[in-house]
């Protein structure tokens, strides 16, 4: 089983590495951010993430996890907390996760973990890998290309949804204006035409819900 371990503290990083290599299994990296963890699981393709749930960077260990999720759920994925409130593991729920450790990190739980997940685990397509979690309440399902706040779809045209779901996919990126011009008209479109159609999204939606990054193009708020 190839484990990449997410954790931006060196020390706990360097002893759970320890844990679980003396366990028998193969540690294929460790890295410090959210955006770190997404590459390396892009281009080395762990069996299991331990993620810790705080980084320290922009992208959460939640974010990282569902964005993981989204693009490869048949990535397992245990959190790493210092937090056990209720509030805490609903919110972990949000990236279909397999469980959590809690620190200080208990060796022997760890290790009689890692064989349970070993042996037991047969990975599954993640039952919510549709919704992408964004920020001020809403989601957004890529199956149904609906836009939700509070569970209740937004009545949007076609073309918003489109612009909604390029976002979405680049979710931690700023979209050129012509790549996105591109993607959704042709090279030939006036950049009016998706001012236009931002201004339209916004109008329908919280005002910063889609953010425009100075003379570069726009992203997705979260």
């Amino acid at each position: 089983m190839k484990i990449l371990i997410v954790e931006d503290e060196v020390i706990a990083a360097s002893y759970l590495k320890q844990i679980v290599t003396q366990a028998g299994y193969d540690v294929i990296g460790t890295v410090g951010t959210g955006q770190g963890a997404i590459e390396l699981t892009k281009s080395k393709k762990p069996d299991l993430i331990l993620m810790d749930i705080m980084l320290k960077d922009n992208i959460s260990g939640v974010d990282a996890a569902v964005n993981i999720c989204y693009s490869q759920p048949e990535v397992m994925i245990v959190f790493l907390t210092a937090y056990t409130e209720l509030s805490m593991i609903e919110t972990a729920k949000e990236a279909n996760t397999i469980g959590y450790f809690v620190k200080p990190y208990n060796k022997d739980e760890i290790i009689a973990n890692l064989h349970i997940i070993a042996s037991k685990h047969t990975p599954t397509p993640c039952k919510n890998c549709d919704i992408i979690v964004l920020a001020k309440a809403y989601k957004f399902d890529t199956r149904l290309k609906q836009l939700l706040l509070h569970s209740h779809e937004i009545t949007l045209t076609t073309k918003e949804l489109d612009l909604i779901a390029l976002l979405c996919k680049n979710k931690y990126c700023v979209l050129p204006f012509q790549e996105i011009i591109e993607t959704l008209w042709d090279a030939e479109t006036p950049h009016q035409t998706l001012r236009s159609l931002i201004y339209r999204i916004r109008q329908k939606t919280h005002p910063e819900f889609i953010m425009s990054v100075s003379k570069r193009g726009y992203k997705i708020a979260r």
